[in-house]
């Protein structure tokens, strides 16, 4: 028998809660997947996808097709 192993139960501990409490979002570009910064509300997300200009934003918001001449 050995002598080492005195119990079989569990001794209780007290876990971290496993709540995340997010004070700020992480802005990523959907485009060209850089991170822009964090913002606090939807408006400041707003305004920094607005100024963000990447070459990958500006090719897809450009027409699939040419327009015809004629």
């Amino acid at each position: 028998m050995l002598s080492a192993i005195t119990t079989t139960h569990a001794i209780p501990k007290k876990l971290p809660s496993g709540h995340i409490t997010v004070r700020t979002t992480v802005i990523v570009c959907p485009y060209c997947f850089h991170t822009l910064g964090s913002s606090l509300n939807s408006n400041e997300r707003q305004v920094i996808e607005a100024h963000h200009k990447c070459r990958e934003k500006l090719l897809a918001r450009q027409p699939a097709i040419s327009v015809p001449f004629s």
